[in-house]
């Protein structure tokens, strides 16, 4: 079997690339769903990630200052999932995606109550999480919440993203099916 490249075929081939190359940049504008990284885009919500770990986003209530969370959580996996602060983030961006609030450079996101420190397989759990310091939600501005299941696959995140419209209908909601 010859390894050698002729003249001819690497400027073949060197032609092809360029093409894609430049078709590539054509489809910058197009909006790509990453598996690894499914988003959420309703109050309440579910995902079902890659690493066998379903989690879901049961209500958000933003209030003096505090975004409170409830969240759902339940592994298939046999080796258990610890609870860590640190795996949670909050969010706050505005209609051109520039950033208005990260939980991050505040007090970072805190677990409330947790009965255990681990995530066990098959036995959901329930938690509820608070970020402070949180600003009161504007007309074009997004809440983006992200649960990092594993920390050495931290590319596998699960994210929620929810419109101030949608958060309003939520609060909207719950407020008249407690009349």
């Amino acid at each position: 079997m010859s390894y050698t490249f002729s003249r001819r075929a690497f400027l073949k081939y060197s032609a092809a690339t360029a093409v894609a190359v430049a078709g590539a940049s054509l489809l910058g504008g197009c909006e790509y769903q990453d598996p690894k990284n499914p988003v959420c885009k309703t109050l309440p919500g579910a995902i079902k990630s890659d690493l066998n770990v379903i989690a879901g986003l049961k209500s958000m209530k933003i209030e003096k200052g505090t975004c409170t969370l409830e969240v759902d959580i339940e592994s298939a996996r046999a080796n258990p999932i610890p609870l860590e602060s640190w795996r949670f983030s909050v969010a706050v961006k505005d209609a051109e995606d520039n950033p208005v609030y990260f939980s991050g450079n505040k007090d970072g996101v805190r677990i409330l109550d947790a009965k255990n420190s681990l995530i066990e397989q098959k036995k959901l759990v329930t938690l509820h999480l608070e970020a402070t310091d949180f600003p009161e939600l504007k007309d074009g501005q997004t809440v983006v919440f992200q649960y990092i299941p594993i920390r050495e696959n931290s590319e596998y995140s699960m994210n929620w993203e929810i419109t101030k419209k949608v958060y309003d209908e939520f609060i909207a909601n719950q407020s008249t099916s407690k009349n």
